[in-house]
């Protein structure tokens, strides 16, 4: 099969191809992957380029990329090799392929060893980093250093390098001069809010645009939400008009396509179904809620922070809580125990399933307890895992179930289902919509449905509500974005 670019993809590959600092920040399911390497192919087959470096989450770096090549005859003459593999290696070190790829896990791993460390005249035994196990400095600084066998670098899943502290990030910065190219791919460039862009677009432009110091960059652009917090504890929001003068500062380097525009996919339809808990559940909620510490029957459980009593919380209105026996020391794993509370949710999920006529479902879920008791409740229930992608898209699994980290970036879910349902809703706004976007994608025939199970004033709706409120933050910024470039193009 030949490929043959859509319109917006015709813009995607333009701008990758005019721009050798690129953002390009495309919706799910609009071909940012085959955007990308359109655009390598045309640097590659004119002599402008020897190849690519892949930097990618660690499934999208082993199949996505290699299918996405084998899917397109205009394309299979581009080798594509895996360098968590011996053979990629050593085309590495040949220079025989057009693009490498990597997991961002692999390219820094710190390495530790105990050490006596003398601190303000106490000496104790202590983890001390003395190394990296990873592959990147390997890579560029081995005997090929001088001659890599690339001068491109694609960031593919830009926003998972938006921790401007992020060792493995930081050491890449060590050798950035040696790639001519370096493109970013993300649907989801702010995640949680502007500030997850300080650190993306500085890996794109080299500090151009926004500066080399985070704190430069919040005083510019944001104010502290409570001035009274010491500097280092403060929590910051955006200032009157900074948004517009973020957005207008990397308009000449980032390409926004928004999915709803450019793709005709079937409606996608949000339901909030109510969990009631049962009266005693209830009651020990709310106790929990307003005490953080709470007795069990077998168990102990303590909120030591308020991160910690979210967690917590959010395990309960699922219908079990880790917790640890009263006899072991509080915080040792090795004794944590599962404290069994209600069924109210996977009552809900079953009844849920049941009255949208069983169609295939996959749920997503938080914590591992939740998952081992919906398998063990609904015998239907499969938990997932990548080799049941073909039965799942063949109609043949009627319900899976996983943490949404592992059915997110690069799965193609949308034939075997139009159903997502979360279980437990997580925080990550990432994690999110890469998870409903497993079946609200191109080649869904059906309207998608996406349903959360909530317990009615709990904690359920504050994460849903925090979701909600980081989306509206990325989609202002994705709109506007695109509007400043479609008025730049009239």
């Amino acid at each position: 099969m030949i490929f043959k670019p859509f319109e917006h993809q015709e813009l995607g590959i333009n701008h990758l191809t005019n721009n050798d600092e690129a953002g390009l920040f495309a919706g799910m399911g609009l071909g940012k992957t085959a955007m990308t390497i359109a655009a390598l192919a045309y640097h590659i087959a004119n002599g402008d380029s020897k190849g690519a470096l892949v930097v990618a989450p660690l499934r999208v770096s082993l199949f996505t990329w290699r299918d996405e090549i084998a899917q397109w005859d205009n394309f299979k003459w581009m080798k594509i090799v895996s360098l968590r593999t011996p053979e990629g290696i050593a085309a590495w070190e040949a220079g025989e392929a057009c693009i490498y790829t990597i997991n961002y896990e692999s390219l820094f791993i710190p390495k530790y060893e105990m050490q006596m460390v003398t601190t303000k005249g106490v000496t104790k035994r202590k983890k001390v980093q003395v190394g990296d196990s990873g592959i990147l400095t390997k890579l560029l600084k081995g005997k090929r250093a001088s001659h890599l066998p690339v001068d491109t670098i694609i960031w593919d899943e830009l926003s998972k390098a938006k921790n401007h502290k992020s060792k493995r990030i930081l050491e890449f910065t060590k050798y950035r001069s040696k790639f001519k190219r370096h493109w970013g791919l993300t649907g989801t460039p702010a995640p949680n809010s502007y500030q997850d862009l300080f650190a993306q677009i500085n890996l794109l432009d080299g500090h151009k645009r926004f500066g080399r110091y985070i704190t430069h960059f919040l005083q510019r652009y944001f104010e502290p939400v409570d001035p009274y917090v010491p500097a280092a504890h403060r929590k910051w929001q955006i200032r009157g008009d900074c948004a517009g003068l973020i957005e207008e500062s990397i308009k000449d380097m980032v390409l926004t396509l928004r999915s709803e525009r450019w793709l005709k996919i079937p409606a996608v339809e949000f339901h909030d179904i109510d969990v009631p808990l049962p009266p005693k559940a209830k009651k020990l909620y709310k106790k929990f809620q307003r005490e953080l510490i709470l007795l069990l029957e077998d168990a102990k459980v303590k909120a030591v922070n308020a991160a910690v009593l979210v967690s917590k919380l959010q395990q309960f209105t699922g219908g079990a809580i880790y917790g640890h026996e009263l006899t072991a020391i509080i915080g040792t794993a090795d004794n944590r125990v599962v404290t069994e509370i209600h069924d109210a949710k996977i009552k809900a999920l079953r009844k849920l399933w049941e009255s949208e006529g069983k169609e295939p479902m996959i749920v997503a879920t938080k914590f591992i307890h939740e998952r081992e008791r919906i398998l063990a409740a609904i015998p239907e229930a499969q938990e997932f895992s990548s080799d049941k992608l073909d039965d799942w898209n063949a109609g043949k699994i009627p319900m899976l179930v996983a943490h949404p980290a592992s059915m997110g970036h690069g799965l193609n879910m949308q034939h075997g289902g139009s159903r997502a349902v979360w279980f437990t809703v997580d925080y990550s706004l990432e994690q999110y919509e890469q998870f409903n976007a497993r079946v609200a994608r191109t080649g869904q025939k059906h309207i998608s449905k996406i349903f959360h199970l909530l317990v009615p004033d709990s904690v359920d709706h504050a994460a849903l509500a925090t979701v909600e409120r980081k989306c509206a933050t990325q989609n202002g910024l994705e709109r506007t974005l695109e509007n400043i470039q479609v008025l730049g193009s009239i």
